[in-house]
């Protein structure tokens, strides 16, 4: 009973969502929507590669962590599906087919490939918001961008009080990471490493492909609606996070410069580009891997020495 009331209540907030975005593009007009679409090859050459920037890190992170007795590209294969199930079905329902991937194909214990999936977890959410953090920094240094902006004339305490109990969270941490963390020291902080890497690349990209279109809206307009995109995406277990930023986005007033057709066409075209994008990779890798399970099945653990699963992780 509780399960289905959860999945009641995460379809009806999906539903209210749609139901709030489209009634603010019905506001804008449909077919000002679709003379706004972008025109330039670069916006959409941005979109392929920054849906693949996560599968590519993916495969090579866990490419490192776990024996692996498949090519990468099958491991590419599975990263990519992965993906595909969290933007459309629900945030970390793609964790959950990997978590039985890896029982199913190379017999590693539920248990340690789950504390292995915290560890990357964890560390891939440091990287998030330490890049964030020095987003947010560029853009006050040189700037782009005012305190008073952020947070408000009246809210400098409630702004510093933040920074106060995020440093006393790193410090804590700091100290229990040996609880924390399953993994040794030097892996986490390679983890932290290359997720840091990952999202200041996915933020350049962001932010080149809105200006790419868009290059004279001010740069602290990019900024917010990254911060915004970057919130949404940490939320856990809400369907179609990209479009919950997009009626947040389209929802504060006064701050999209007075571009809101072109900055809600542009929106738009990302998330529908994504969208056909999952559907030409699901189905194909999906089938493909079916085909070639008898044959993974056979190579086994046996040639790579995995760790066979546990009876208590069954």
């Amino acid at each position: 009973m509780g399960k289905r009331l959860i999945k009641a209540a995460r379809i009806l907030i999906g539903l209210a969502v749609v139901a709030i975005l489209f009634r603010s593009l019905s506001d804008i007009g449909w077919a000002n929507l679709l003379n706004e679409m972008p025109t330039t090859p670069w916006f959409y050459v941005i979109v392929v590669v920054m849906y693949f920037l996560l599968p590519v890190f993916e495969t090579a992170i866990y490419g490192t962590l776990i024996p692996v007795p498949v090519r990468k590209l099958s491991l590419l294969s599975v990263f990519i599906r992965k993906k595909v199930l969290n933007l459309d079905l629900m945030g970390y329902s793609g964790e959950l087919f990997f978590l039985i991937w890896v029982k199913d194909k190379l017999g590693l214990a539920r248990g340690k490939m789950l504390r292995i999936m915290v560890d990357v977890g964890i560390t891939s959410s440091m990287g998030a918001f330490a890049a964030t953090g020095l987003l947010l920094g560029l853009l006050l240094v040189t700037g782009q961008i005012q305190l008073t902006q952020l947070v408000g004339d009246n809210d400098l305490y409630l702004f510093y009080g933040t920074i106060i109990v995020v440093a006393v969270v790193v410090t804590v941490g700091h100290r229990f990471r040996h609880t924390l963390f399953k993994l040794p020291g030097t892996t986490i902080m390679g983890l932290f490493g290359v997720h840091l890497s990952r999202f200041l690349i996915i933020y350049i990209l962001q932010i080149l492909q809105w200006w790419v279109v868009l290059p004279d809206i001010p740069f602290y307009v990019w900024g917010t609606m990254l911060a915004i995109q970057t919130v949404t995406n940490r939320l856990p277990f809400l369907m179609t996070r990209d479009l919950v930023a997009m009626s947040v986005i389209l929802g504060i007033p006064g701050i999209l410069e007075g571009a809101d057709t072109a900055i809600a066409a542009m929106l738009l075209t990302r998330s529908v580009a994504d969208r056909i994008i999952s559907v030409g990779m699901f189905v194909p890798l999906s089938l493909a891997s079916g085909s070639k399970s008898a044959r993974t099945d056979q190579i086994g653990s046996e040639d790579v020495g995995v760790e066979p699963a546990q009876e208590e992780d069954a």
